[in-house]
């Protein structure tokens, strides 16, 4: 299957889209935010010589590890930084996750 033709996953950084809301539909491609759509169109050799390159101090998305260079979609949860509302809401969904089956034991006898 190519990659980005999955409308559940997004082509940049294979993230599940939860909230379409920002999701963003390139031909074939669906991206699950504009800063995705962007940081693809920005991995290649193209005409922009600083193309794959990003400062040190560049936000990076705590979910799935993209560089932040759309920051209009960027979304903030206490010290973490999110590319988008997609991550943010998987992020805080996996914690919610791993917080309940933190808490659970093994059958009691």
């Amino acid at each position: 299957m190519l990659r980005g033709i999955d409308r559940d996953v997004c082509a940049h950084c294979q993230t599940p889209i939860v909230d379409p809301t920002v999701q963003v539909i390139r031909g074939a491609q669906t991206y699950c935010c504009a800063n995705c759509s962007a940081a693809a169109e920005e991995t290649g050799s193209g005409s922009d010589p600083k193309a794959m390159r990003h400062g040190e101090d560049a936000f990076w998305c705590a979910h799935c590890g993209v560089a932040i260079v759309h920051e209009d979609t960027m979304e903030s949860r206490g010290d973490q930084a999110f590319c988008c509302s997609n991550c943010a809401a998987m992020a805080a969904s996996m914690s919610e996750q791993s917080a309940g089956s933190a808490g659970r034991s093994g059958p009691t006898r």
